[in-house]
C-alpha cells in the first residue's frame, strides 16, 4: 500500500503543478500576434542635419526644386537627392558630396566635379528631350557648360525661367562676346610670342 500512496502523492504534485501554470499563463495578457515583416517610416526629415550647417537653407529650397517632386521616387525633392549622402568626415571638406559650380566664370571649378558627373546629377530629373525643347541651347551646352552656369539650384525665383525672347538672346550675346574677346586675347598673345621668336 505504501507503493500506491506514493503514486497518488507523485499524481497529486504534477496536477497542482500544471493547475498552477495553467492559472499564470490565463493571468498574463495575450501577446499581439508579431507581423512577419515590421516596416520602418523615417521620421526624421532628410534635410535636417543639411541645414544645421547650411544656415541659409534654413528655410527649405525655393523656387521650383522647393515644390518639385522627385520623378524617381515620387517624394519631394531633398538635399540628398541633389547633393548624396554626406560623410563623418563632411565638415572636413572630403570629397563626399556633389558640389555645383559656375564652370564658365571659374574653369577650375569642375577639376573636383567634372561637367559629366554635375550636369548628370540635373539629368536624373531633367529629360533632355525636354530641355531640348525648351530651348535648343541646352544640347550645345550639355556637354562645355555645368547646368549651374545657366540656372541657379535655390533661387527664390529662377531668373531662366520665362525670360523674355531679347533677354535670351542678350545672354548668347554676353557670353560669346566672352568667349570671342578671350579668342581675340589668345590670337594676339600668339602672333606676339611668334613674332618676338622671328626678331
Amino acid at each position: 500500500m505504501g507503493d500506491l500512496t506514493m503514486d497518488f502523492l507523485r499524481l497529486m504534485l504534477m496536477a497542482a503543478m500544471l493547475l498552477t501554470s495553467l492559472q499564470g499563463q490565463a493571468a498574463e495578457p495575450a501577446a499581439a500576434p508579431v507581423p512577419a515583416t515590421h516596416e520602418v517610416e523615417f521620421l526624421r526629415n532628410p534635410d535636417k542635419a543639411c541645414t544645421d550647417c547650411h544656415k541659409e537653407q534654413s528655410e527649405g529650397m525655393h523656387g521650383k526644386h522647393g515644390q518639385a517632386t522627385n520623378p524617381n521616387n515620387l517624394a519631394p525633392v531633398t538635399c540628398t537627392n541633389c547633393h548624396g549622402q554626406p560623410s563623418p568626415q563632411h565638415r572636413e571638406g572630403v570629397k563626399d558630396v556633389m558640389r555645383f559650380s559656375d564652370s564658365f566664370n571659374n574653369k577650375q571649378s569642375t577639376e573636383s566635379y567634372p561637367i559629366a558627373e554635375q550636369n548628370g546629377v540635373c539629368m536624373s530629373c531633367h529629360e533632355p528631350k525636354e530641355l531640348r525643347e525648351t530651348l535648343w541651347a541646352h544640347d550645345v551646352h550639355a556637354t562645355k557648360l555645368t547646368c549651374t552656369s545657366c540656372h541657379q539650384l535655390h533661387p527664390v525665383k529662377e531668373p531662366m525661367v520665362a525670360i523674355p525672347e531679347k533677354s535670351r538672346i542678350k545672354l548668347c550675346v554676353d557670353c560669346h562676346s566672352k568667349q570671342h574677346e578671350a579668342s581675340k586675347a589668345r590670337q594676339e598673345q600668339s602672333k606676339s610670342a611668334t613674332g618676338k621668336e622671328a626678331s
